[in-house]
């Protein structure tokens, strides 16, 4: 299984085709979980069960990101660079998703 983020209740052709991978389940509980707890994170580790996220929330969410990818980039390696790249598609897709007032983006 993997972990994505969609929009259940497309307005639009840009919103039925919206969907950003985030990470196969493996990976995400290997990598970004432990990450996201020595960080103290509230989104991230829920993004494994799943969470809707609004347009109000966006601010949060994009900052623990920017948090979790700088600590992936501060370890190095081949893993850490793939959670880094995952989160920069997360990080410009999101706010193209959250434009219209009451979309919904579902991360899980």
């Amino acid at each position: 299984m993997s972990i994505s983020a969609f929009i259940p209740e497309p307005a639009d052709e840009f919103e039925r085709q919206f969907q950003v991978p985030v990470a196969a389940e493996a990976f995400f509980a290997e990598c970004w979980e432990p990450a996201a707890e020595a960080l103290g994170l509230k989104w991230v580790p829920v993004f494994s069960t799943g969470i809707e996220v609004m347009k109000e929330d966006l601010p949060e969410v994009l900052d623990e990101l920017e948090r979790l990818k700088h600590w992936a980039l501060s370890r190095g390696g081949e893993r850490m660079e793939k959670l880094a790249s995952r989160i920069e598609l997360l990080q410009a897709e999101l706010p193209k998703a959250l434009q219209r007032d009451g979309a919904v983006v579902y991360i899980g």
